[in-house]
């Protein structure tokens, strides 16, 4: 199984000029939610992701996407991500590559996004720090 990693985000990029590469690496060993495939290229927007639970390999929710970082070109570099805390307080913003996630969408547009990490693997990340402009 191949995955097409945040290549979904490049409609919504694309839209504002600015481009995304879809990299290509194997998918971690997860079951496919039931009634989910593999968002497609274009089908979903950078602001669609904000919000988007992220799952580990056992389905528990282990944090949110919050923000997507873009660098040189309009590449995606981060996916920024809270983990922990409660309604957005006491929560860690951690940023993974765009190779650490696999997005999945459904029928009725809900979107679920799966990482290989555990909760405490994601809270032992180092805390990210917005780019000084």
């Amino acid at each position: 199984m191949r995955m097409i990693a945040i290549a979904a985000l490049t409609a919504g990029l694309m839209t504002s000029g600015i481009g995304i590469a879809s990299a290509q690496t194997a998918a971690p060993s997860m079951k496919v939610p039931d009634g989910y495939t593999v968002a497609a290229p274009g089908a979903v927007t950078a602001e669609q992701m904000k919000g988007v639970n992220i799952y580990d390999t056992t389905g528990a929710n282990v944090a949110e996407i919050s923000d997507v970082e873009l660098g040189a070109g309009g590449a995606v570099t981060a996916i920024v991500t809270d983990v922990g805390g409660f309604l957005g307080i006491g929560a860690k913003r951690v940023a993974l590559t765009p190779e650490q996630l696999i997005i999945y969408k459904n029928a009725d547009g809900d979107m679920r996004a799966y990482v290989t990490a555990t909760k405490d693997q994601l809270n032992a990340m180092p805390e990210y720090k917005e780019p000084k402009q």
